[in-house]
Order: structure tokens, then C-alpha cells, then sequence
């Protein structure tokens, strides 16, 4: 999983996807506080969210799954209680960076809820996988808001970081693949082709054609497709021998054939676009800059005192299964 999805996951649990995963009703009222967080109080119903997934995560809703209720209880009280302290932990950090939603990003939640409607065939269906997903519109909306706040607020620890190493570190390239088969019955004819085609595509380029026009025409990897202008990488993220050929060239160069698993590559070297990197700086963060930023979320989830009210015992799996069957 890539750095930027775990910090999302870690402000929304799995069922966000938003499958249906099953219905409890709540021993606790929705509204009620079960939880203190260092400032914030913690609702029955964001709670159940992470309690309530979690449970739904290991017994995919058959309640015959647990055979030691109260340990499991435990168990599962301990993982919503940790997501729920580093849900607040994060919230915590971008309330005191000043971080808020931009125009855009508000946008972008109205945007995605909007066509959730539309792909679950209305406002009603929609709410209906929502409450299955033991979530209302609002506490959603909450948690995407959130997310995009969280995103931010590591591009604002590690932004400059993040730039220096794609300087550093990364190239931009985009190539024409002629893909061969070694398990063709006759694989070395297949092979023999595809080699010809290639050099019949870079005879093309070095005559002058427009490399990209080229692409369109005869590229066999389906990547480029959504990656129109190139791939951006570092080592180790492609095959050694497109890497290699890749970074000996100059911007703007065309290599010779450079052949892999994959088939014959004719790759041309990019210049590095800013404007595409600051709008996608996520895709650059390192693992040491992830495992920082959680550090810094660990330290402030253990600065903050947590209290629950008489609520909080009432949310367990005894009464989710209870609910369950009941329902």
C-alpha cells in the first residue's frame, strides 16, 4: 500500500469503500458521547464506525464466528480505541497547523458525494449503504473531509522534502513498448518480429516523426494510456534495464531499442514538470517519511488524555451480536 492510502486509512476505516458490509443497530443513541479525547468528544456513533467495522472485518457478519465474546471484546474495543485516539491525534495536529479545506477540496466532497448518489441510484439508496457501512451522511462527510485535511497537513510537514527528493531521486519517461511472447510456439519468430517492428518505430522517430503520434499508434503497454505524458520513477519502481536506459539519456533524447521481459522498449527522456509534481506530491512520499509522520501522530495520541463516559461499556460485541439477530 502506498504511504498516502495508509494515512487515509488510518483516519477511515475499510468499509469506507462503501460495500455493503451489514447492519447492528446501536445499543448507544448516535449522538451521545461514549469518549474524551483530549479535547474532542467522541460520539456513539463514530465509535461504533471503527467498533463495528472492525467486528465486521473478522466475521463477515456471522455472529457463530466469535467463540470467546468477552476476549474478543477486548480485542476489538483495543483496535476501535486506537483508531479513534489516532483519528483525534491527527485532527489534534491539523487543528493546531491552522489547516483547513480550500475551496477545491471542499468541492471535491460535495463532488464525491454527489456522484456516490448517482452511482447507488439516489439520495436514499445511497443513505441505505451508508447506514449499512454503520455511518450517516454526516459522520462521511466528516471523514472526508478530514482525510483531505490529514493529506494536507503532510504535504505541509514534508512538502519540501517530498521536492527534494524528486530532484534527486526521479526521472520522467515516456517509451513505445513492442511486446513478444516467449511462450508463443514459436518464440523466437515472435520474438524476431516484434524486434523488426521496433526498429521500424525508431527509423520513424529518427526520421523525424512525432514521437507521441507514435505511442498511439504502436505502443503495447496499456499503462500509457492513463499516463499520457509519461511515467515519473525512481530506481527500483521499473525493470533494470528500462531504468538504466532511461536515466543515461538526456531530456528530450531517444534511445536505441532497449529490450526486457517485457519486449523491445524505445524510450525518450522528459523534462521534470513542477506544476505536475506539486499537484502530486503523495505519489513521491518515502516509507522513512511515512513511518515520520505516524511517530509524530503517535506522540501527540499519547499527549492526549482519554476519559469515557458510562456509554462507552454499553458499545460492545455482546450487544452487537444481540442487535444482530434482533434485527
Amino acid at each position: 500500500m502506498n504511504p498516502w492510502k495508509k494515512i487515509l486509512s488510518a483516519v477511515m476505516a475499510a468499509a469506507v469503500c462503501l460495500s455493503v458490509a451489514g447492519c447492528s443497530s446501536a445499543a448507544v443513541d448516535d449522538d451521545e458521547v461514549v469518549m474524551h479525547v483530549g479535547d474532542y468528544d467522541v460520539t456513539a456513533e463514530h465509535y461504533n464506525y471503527y467498533f463495528l467495522n472492525e467486528k465486521y472485518s473478522q466475521d463477515s457478519g456471522d455472529s457463530s464466528y466469535w467463540t470467546d465474546v468477552a476476549a474478543s471484546n477486548t480485542s476489538l474495543k483495543e483496535a476501535a480505541d486506537n483508531s479513534i485516539k489516532q483519528f483525534y491525534a491527527m485532527k489534534k495536529m491539523c487543528d493546531d497547523a491552522g489547516i483547513t479545506l480550500n475551496e477545491a477540496q471542499n468541492a471535491q466532497v460535495k463532488e464525491e458525494i454527489a456522484m456516490l448518489e448517482e452511482n447507488f441510484g439516489g439520495e436514499e439508496a445511497f443513505n441505505q449503504v451508508l447506514a449499512s457501512n454503520y455511518m450517516s451522511l454526516e459522520l462521511y462527510r466528516q471523514l472526508s473531509e478530514e482525510s483531505l485535511r490529514t493529506i494536507s497537513l503532510f504535504e505541509t510537514l514534508f512538502g519540501d522534502q517530498i521536492r527534494e527528493r524528486v530532484a534527486n531521486d526521479y526521472l520522467r519517461a515516456a517509451h513505445i513498448l513492442i511486446q513478444f511472447d516467449e511462450s508463443a510456439e514459436d518464440a523466437e519468430a515472435d520474438k524476431a518480429a516484434a524486434k523488426a517492428e521496433a526498429e521500424e518505430v525508431l527509423e520513424k522517430i529518427q526520421n523525424g516523426e512525432d514521437f507521441f503520434a507514435l505511442v498511439d499508434e504502436y505502443n503495447d503497454d496499456p499503462g500509457m494510456v492513463d499516463n499520457t505524458d509519461g511515467y515519473y520513477f525512481t530506481e527500483g519502481e521499473m525493470v533494470t534495464p528500462f531504468y538504466e536506459g532511461a536515466i543515461a539519456l538526456e531530456e528530450g533524447e531517444v534511445s536505441d531499442l532497449v529490450e526486457t521481459e517485457y519486449g523491445y522498449h524505445i524510450i525518450k527522456r522528459l523534462p521534470m514538470e513542477q506544476e505536475y509534481i506539486d499537484a502530486n506530491l503523495m505519489n513521491f512520499v518515502s516509507t522513512e517519511m511515512y513511518e515520520d509522520f505516524f511517530s509524530q501522530v503517535e506522540e501527540t495520541q499519547n499527549s492526549m488524555e482519554v476519559t469515557t463516559e458510562s456509554t462507552y461499556d454499553k458499545i460492545n460485541l455482546e450487544n452487537a451480536i444481540k442487535n444482530e439477530q434482533n434485527a
